[in-house]
């Protein structure tokens, strides 16, 4: 069934695409010119490799090996036009072209630790800076990232205002954006999703290692239609090198290669990435990394079985022609984590009272340390995963059509496994394997932009096949075939823009019936561990689990196939305020369909410390929001102010109930409508010099409407300050890191104490005229302080890592 729907999909893409492409009118004669220039740098020269953007029109062109650039084809009219390399910028200068004429613009660039960024994710002509996008963007490049030396995405993008990070160990980092986790934010690799599982469970990682790459970027707002209605919070999609310039790879070579080492968990990792693009089209590119590090150390001691490794490879080929691309690679993921706490109370379960004693003053190091080198047993859990990736990408540029200026076809075929390992005695076996194949097609097609419309329209397919077996396989055998057609619109009025978008989707799950694992007698030593975690909270005040008699085990409810089908849509404005600042506002109404792990899941479930009764009778999530966000780009300050409100219809979640089975709290999934609301910020200011002051802070409001109960592991009000002090190619950063106390938390969550952590950073830049280089050290926790994270799922047995320092090198190769 599922075969012949994705054949059906595939034919009906295809014949839009040709439809589109070739069954209209030549456009019409457009009165145009060129531009060129070159891009110097300040003492050293011509600069190879820089990004020169047409502002709002999403042409850009990248400079030779003699600095110098040369765009043709621009229509006439005045445009803003910048030039940057990683961690070198200018200013931006105005241009104006005639037609049949070639305009002239020189740009000198200096470092700085201040920049345009710029998104492709987020933007409907293809390439177009923050400011003037229509969603709040934040951008991460190879250097920002090399300068953070982070083990994984979500820590790499920790310091971003409105920006969480799910714990359950260093290996299951994940991003939370504006309070949302799980299938509420996307994580997207070049555009597609990655095809992992780590949406579904807390224990559960990201299979992407943030420090190979070309940028990061986080999107909220509108633009998430382009890409799936499910992500409410927003989205991070992760661009690798190669994709930067599929359709119009650069000649010669482009390389960038790093290594890095760090405490307090022996860090250490490598990576290189080359990309070759000859004169005749042809390009291919490789890549690889590898990352280690071992268990963490905190105030209170060692998080033992917190230690992670990974490995990652990528290699492609491609043609690009003038008007014809098409391209295809493979990536290779494994990694192995160790899952902390899960396993430490296997051959302690019955030892309560000096469990209960251990938690009676969780805040006080001293003792935190000697109790947790004291409850490691024999058991460790750890998760060993594999992930393979296919890509195919073929697509239509420059096209002399009237209506569509190019387009771009995509397949992805994705195949994730885990196993979920259990080692006792030294004997390892497998306790649940998980697999999770995906196959994901994607169409785009570009409009040609005029000087009142601009545009993007395709369509989406995914076909899904997901199946766990052992004593965690929570959720029978599902099949999930989904389908969406989407358009994202533009229109400007002068200063005034206004956007709209629509999105189609319609998903069906087909379900197998269940089989046994989840709640047998061999999970047991796992559902005990939760047990002792439950007692702890009773020293904050939930003590009603300390009085909760053992429930009957219910019957698991009946499986039953589902389809939903929804409309998402979406209007904003766009007003240029002069002096470089703007004010957006975006309307949004968006649908969710439930996730196999709401609908299906029933027994214990050690990634999130619960016993979950999933609800197959769930409705589909309808949310209105509201985005209202105030830019400033000046050549002293800076800054973003971003209000948001989401209200939720049919919010799905798990309420506890005053029930355990198996010594774990049960967790029914019901819903109810919620709200969520609070801003995000970031703010900067020139001092003297080059000198930069940078605060950022986001906070977020979020609870149940029918009760105003709060709702579970939502972060508290979190922030940075930062300077840059920059000397030469040296830039000293020391930062304070902050967060406040959370104790508006949800029945049977415990409180947060706020906190505040000193980093330093220092970072010294050689840039030349064909290459970078960067070496960067930073020290995290100088004060040693000891902190838990809020929206850890361990946070009361495991703070966060203490005193540590990192060392890392970079250099790009133009």
């Amino acid at each position: 069934m599922y075969r012949s729907k994705f054949t059906s999909f595939l034919t009906c893409f295809l014949a839009a695409g040709l439809l589109a492409a070739f069954a209209t009118a030549p456009v019409a004669a457009q009165e145009t010119g060129a531009v060129r220039g070159t891009v110097t740098l300040e003492e050293y020269g011509p600069v190879h490799g820089a990004v020169v953007l047409f502002v709002g029109t999403g042409k850009f062109a990248l400079t030779d090996g003699q600095g110098r650039f040369a765009i043709a084809g621009v229509p006439a009219g005045s445009y803003d036009v910048l030039a940057q390399r990683e961690l070198l910028t200018a200013g931006r200068q105005t241009v104006t072209v005639l037609p049949g004429g070639t305009a002239t613009v020189d740009f000198e660039l200096s470092l700085s630790p201040v920049r345009e960024d710029v998104t492709v994710t987020a933007s409907v002509d293809g390439t177009e800076t923050a400011l003037e996008a229509f969603n709040a963007v934040t951008t991460m490049d190879s250097f920002d990232i090399a300068k953070e030396s982070a083990t994984n995405l979500a820590d790499a993008l920790r310091n971003e205002p409105g920006i969480a990070v799910r714990g359950f160990g260093p290996g299951a980092n994940r991003p939370i954006i504006r309070g949302f986790d799980g299938d509420r934010v996307m994580i997207l690799e070049d555009g597609v999703r990655t095809g992992d599982l780590s949406s579904e469970s807390g224990d559960h990682g990201v299979a992407i290692d943030p420090n190979g790459v070309e940028r990061v970027e986080i999107v909220r707002g509108p633009a998430t239609l382009l890409y799936g209605s499910n992500a409410v919070g927003g989205l991070v999609n992760v661009i690798t090198p190669q994709e930067s310039y599929r359709a119009s790879p650069p000649e010669g070579t482009r390389a960038l290669l790093s290594a890095d080492l760090g405490s307090p968990n022996a860090q250490a990792g490598g990576n290189i990435s080359v990309q070759h693009a000859q004169q005749n089209g042809v390009h291919y590119w490789a890549s690889g990394s590898t990352r280690r590090t071992e268990d963490y150390d905190t105030p209170a001691g060692v998080v033992e079985n917190s230690a992670t490794e990974a490995t990652h490879a990528q290699a492609g080929l491609g043609w690009t022609g003038d008007r014809f691309f098409t391209s295809a690679g493979v990536t290779v993921n494994d990694g192995r984590y160790g899952v902390p706490i899960v396993g430490e109370f296997h051959v302690h379960h019955d030892d309560h009272g000096d469990e209960h004693g251990a938690h009676e003053d969780e805040h006080d190091g001293e003792h935190e340390g000697e109790h947790e080198e004291e409850a490691h047993g024999d058991t460790d859990i750890a998760l060993d995963w594999q992930r393979r990736a296919g890509r195919f990408d073929f697509g239509l540029r420059d096209l002399d059509n009237s209506v569509i200026e190019g387009g771009r076809l995509s397949l992805s075929l994705v195949d994730w496994g885990h196993d979920e390992l259990e080692t006792e005695a030294g004997q390892e076996r497998v306790g649940t394997r998980y697999d999770n194949r995906v196959y994901i097609l994607r169409a785009d097609v570009d409009q040609r932009q005029t000087d009142r419309l601009s545009g993007r329209f395709g369509a989406w397919a995914q076909v899904r096949d997901f199946e766990a077996a052992g004593a965690e396989a929570l959720a029978p055998r599902t099949d999930l075939s989904s389908f969406a057609a989407f358009a994202y619109e533009e229109l400007t009025f002068g200063r005034f823009r206004v956007q709209f978008g629509a999105r189609i989707d319609r998903d069906d799950y087909a379900v197998a019936a269940r089989s046994g694992g989840a709640g047998h007698e061999e999970e047991h030593g796992h559902e005990e561990e939760h047990g002792h975690e439950e007692h702890g909270h009773e020293e904050h005040g939930h003590e009603e689990h300390g009085h909760e008699e053992e429930a009957p085990r219910p019957e698991a409810p009946d499986v039953r196939d589902r389809s939903f089908a929804g409309l998402s849509a979406s209007v904003g404005v766009h007003a240029d305020l002069g002096a470089g600042n703007a004010l957006v506002a975006n309307l949004t109404r968006s649908h969710r369909a439930p996730a196999i792990e709401e609908l299906y899941n029933f027994g214990a479930h050690a990634g999130t410390f619960s016993f979950d009764i999933g609800n197959p009778d769930l409705d589909a999530e309808s949310t209105i929001g509201l985005d209202v966000s105030l830019r400033h780009r000046g050549v002293r300050t800076r800054g973003d102010l971003n209000f948001f409100t989401y209200e939720i219809d049919n919010f799905i979640f798990g309420s506890r109930r005053d029930a355990v089975i198996d010594n774990l709290p049960v967790f029914d999934i019901l819903q109810g409508d919620s709200r969520f609301a609070g801003f995000d910020a970031e703010a900067g200011a020139r001092l003297a010099g080059r000198t930069w002051l940078t605060l950022g802070i986001g906070y977020v409001d979020a609870r149940l409407t029918a009760n105003d109960e709060a709702l579970p592991r939502i972060p508290p009000l979190r922030g940075s300050v930062k300077l840059d002090i920059p000397y030469g190619g040296f830039t000293l950063s020391p930062q304070v890191e902050f967060a406040g106390r959370q104790t508006d938390v949800f029945r049977g969550e415990t409180e947060t104490d706020g906190y505040a952590v000193v980093n330093v950073r220092g970072s010294y830049v050689w840039p030349r005229q064909h290459l970078s280089h960067i070496l960067s050290f930073s020290g995290y926790n100088l004060t040693n302080e000891l902190y838990r994270n809020h929206t850890s799922y361990i946070k009361d047995r495991a703070p966060e890592m203490g005193r540590g320092f990192r060392l890392s090198y970079a250099v790009r190769f133009h």
